[in-house]
């Protein structure tokens, strides 16, 4: 079964987008899931929704967050969300780029070839040029993690506690698939929780991982993964 949520995307976002110009894609998409999942009727009908979403505006705009996000290359997203220690921030961030060092440099670990080392044992020249472009492949390598630790005060204060919900709305864009179906014997949750299951839908996130430094960081130097979707467990919360 389709999802209806494109459709719902098809005849909403629009009118959403233009009674709220100044919010963005995300913010958008989410007006426009609460009202789906404020009607009775999730399903519309063949002939309510034309058109097509290959290149809608939903797809294609812009929003406020992206350039954190789905603009960068990195692999994931690490966002800080505890600002009260920051001794204990820079010591994680330290061994943060340890790691990241280590894992840039195990792919490259080849047996020497003719262009590694002369004939005769001693170590072979190389141009600028091949510099150059070693310390550019290092660098893309080494970026697995986009860190976003904000300075200024009222990006901070957002920012600060958020909830794994909260931050998932701002750099992932919801979407909407069919929950997994129950086992035997067993019923559908109630009352309905659109993070499990609403109708048989849940409402789940696209986007780039995205991992937790909270306060409980400071103490352990651990991070925790946010869930996208839930596993194919039925009863699972996004």
């Amino acid at each position: 079964m389709s999802c209806p949520f494109v459709e719902w995307l098809l005849i909403h976002y629009a009118s959403t987008k233009s009674q709220s110009p100044n919010e963005g894609r995300r913010r958008w998409k989410l007006r426009v899931a609460q009202k789906f999942w404020s009607s009775g009727e999730k399903m519309l009908s063949s002939n309510t929704a034309g058109g097509t979403d290959d290149n809608a505006d939903f797809h294609m705009d812009v929003d406020p967050f992206d350039e954190a996000s789905t603009s960068r290359e990195e692999l994931g997203i690490l966002l800080r969300t505890d600002f009260s220690d920051e001794a204990a921030w820079l010591a994680f961030c330290s061994r943060l780029e340890e790691g990241e060092k280590e894992f840039a440099a195990s792919p490259l670990e080849e047996d020497p070839g003719p262009n590694k080392a002369s004939p005769n044992g001693t170590a072979a020249t190389t141009t600028a040029e091949d510099d150059s472009d070693e310390s550019d492949d290092e660098n893309s390598l080494s970026a697995i993690f986009h860190v976003v630790n904000p300075s200024l005060p009222q990006e901070r204060a957002l920012l600060t506690n958020i909830s794994n919900l909260a931050a998932l709305r701002l750099f992932n864009d919801v979407d909407v698939r069919q929950a997994p179906t129950p086992p035997p014997d067993t019923k559908r949750i109630r009352p309905p929780n659109r993070l499990v299951d609403s109708g048989g839908w849940q409402e789940v996130y696209v986007g780039k991982n995205l991992w937790i430094y909270d306060a409980k960081s400071n103490s352990d130097q651990c991070v925790r993964v946010v869930s996208q979707t839930s596993s194919d467990m039925y009863g699972t919360a996004t």
